[in-house]
């Protein structure tokens, strides 16, 4: 099931760092380990820059009804082909079929789906102030092994371009958006690297059960940010029925699709909450009530919807048996990302979230909180 919501832009301001941590219940792990992991974490643990010395960018494919110009598709892969050559994150970068120099190489496949497309206005471009008429790609990328097909980051993309595909040089817009996806590689290739077979929420864990008697159904539901109460209905009204969030994807400016799905479904047994705080400080004191009364956040469910940070956290009943602690980064620049994201993996977290706006860089970090 997917659920679409949708919000209006308004002056979203950031702090240079902003750190939180908090305690939330979750599913079985290891006290202090990263919630991607419920084994026993080894002490040498990989990040994805340790495995992976080969990059794969495949050419991007258009959700349908999506009107972004496909004539642009073999450009804009050229062009993070060539940005992330330039950023030397990876020995070497390669195009969707074609081979590494050396067949042992261990490759990484970068692909995206572009969900949205807004091409701004013209005249406010030449006439308007800064970001005035920019044109919009909201996108999905995913980061996975290429022989495995696992999974190792999936994140959602808003790109603001100034430049524009229409009434500005699309080679200007072209660049930018690429840039932005190189930013994402800069943050991901410090991510450990999730246990092998983890799947990348609790939903889909469930989903790949072997115990499940039934197959799992899916579909969309719509909500919008211009009627919050009413979006939490919805999602409390599918949670009755037994479904459970398994993705967020960005539609638009002010809309983002949530796919849910019904496995051996027992109603009432989720509980969703529906966070969308309009400044990141009051994203900590959300999280800190909704964990207080039992609530986790859904892994990569953090989405900017217009002015608001939006967040899904789900509740089980019975309870989940832990705990979670949370910390969440922003900062303006990319080497503070990386160094925030070394530093707390190194203290036990997991990366499960990360967005730009405006320049700035949101990371979210979980991991289970030690006994109390």
């Amino acid at each position: 099931m997917k659920i679409t919501l949708t919000g209006r832009f308004t002056n979203f301001v950031f702090l240079p760092v902003v750190l939180i941590c908090l305690a939330c219940p979750c599913f079985g792990q290891e006290a202090g380990k990263p919630a991607s992991d419920t084994s026993a974490a080894s002490p040498a643990a990989q990040t994805v820059k340790d495995v992976y010395s080969v990059v794969q960018i495949d050419e991007f494919q258009i959700q349908k009804g999506v009107e972004f110009p496909p004539v642009y598709l073999d450009a804009l892969q050229k062009e993070i082909v060539k940005q992330l050559t330039s950023a030397k994150l990876f020995a070497e970068v390669v195009s969707g079929g074609q081979k590494p120099a050396n067949p042992q190489s261990r490759v990484l496949r970068l692909t995206g789906l572009i969900t949205n497309y807004n091409p701004g206005n013209r005249a406010a471009r030449y006439f308007g102030g800064h970001g005035a008429g920019a044109a919009e790609i909201d996108s999905k990328l995913s980061f996975l092994d290429r022989v495995t097909e696992q999974p190792i980051l999936s994140e959602e993309l808003r790109a603001m371009l100034t430049g524009g595909f229409f009434g500005g040089k699309s080679e200007g817009a072209l660049t930018d958006y690429a840039r932005q996806v190189v930013n994402k590689a800069k943050l991901m290739i410090h991510m450990r690297l999730p246990a092998l077979g983890a799947a990348p929420n609790a939903a889909a864990a469930e989903i790949g059960s072997a115990g499940s008697m039934t197959p799992p159904v899916r579909h969309t539901v719509s909500l919008t940010s211009k009627d919050w109460p009413g979006s939490q209905s919805k999602l409390e009204a599918e949670a009755a029925e037994g479904y459970r969030v398994v993705s967020v994807t960005i539609t638009g400016m002010n809309t983002a699709d949530v796919e849910l799905v019904r496995v051996d479904a027992i109603a009432d047994q989720y509980q969703y909450r529906l966070l969308h705080p309009a400044m990141s400080t009051n994203l900590q004191k959300d999280m800190r009530k909704a964990a207080a009364e039992g609530y986790r956040a859904i892994p990569h469910s953090l989405v900017i919807l217009g002015n608001s940070l939006t967040m899904i956290m789900e509740k089980s009943s019975p309870p989940f048996k832990d705990h979670y602690q949370y910390a969440v980064k922003e900062t303006v620049m990319v080497s503070s990302g990386q160094k925030n994201t070394e530093q707390l993996q190194n203290e036990g977290y997991a990366l499960i979230g990360e967005l730009e706006h405006g320049g700035a860089h949101l990371l979210l970090f979980e991991k289970i909180a030690p006994p109390e």
